[in-house]
């Protein structure tokens, strides 16, 4: 079963610099044979975007982490996590990075 995640970000700094940052995740993304989809969004609130991050399964989601770790901590530097769903099941480094996490939200399939 795949992972979909869902995330809103609100760019904390230098819009431009979350955008540069935000491309580079994409074009980053659409290498990784565990990657199925990788969407920016932008939202109707001001300096909000969300992201849909669609991996054939959690460890997907771990190898990607991995692979863009600089350009993440890039990412994080301009831009809050306001709120991620996951949906699928995860595995230990994902339920490592959610636990003390305000605003994530775990869904499980029927």
């Amino acid at each position: 079963m795949s992972l979909l995640v869902l995330c809103e970000f609100k760019v904390r700094t230098d819009e431009a610099e979350f955008l540069r940052v935000a491309r580079a995740l994409a074009s980053a993304a659409a290498t990784e044979p565990g990657t199925l989809r990788y969407q920016w969004f932008v939202t109707q609130q001001p300096g909000h975007y969300s992201i849909i991050e669609e991996y054939v399964d959690a460890d997907a989601a771990e190898a990607h982490n991995n692979h863009v770790d600089s350009l993440l901590r890039e990412f994080f530097a301009v831009a809050d996590l306001v709120s991620v769903s996951f949906f699928g099941e995860l595995n230990a480094y994902l339920r490592e990075w959610v636990s003390g996490r305000e605003g994530i939200k775990l869904n499980k399939a029927l």
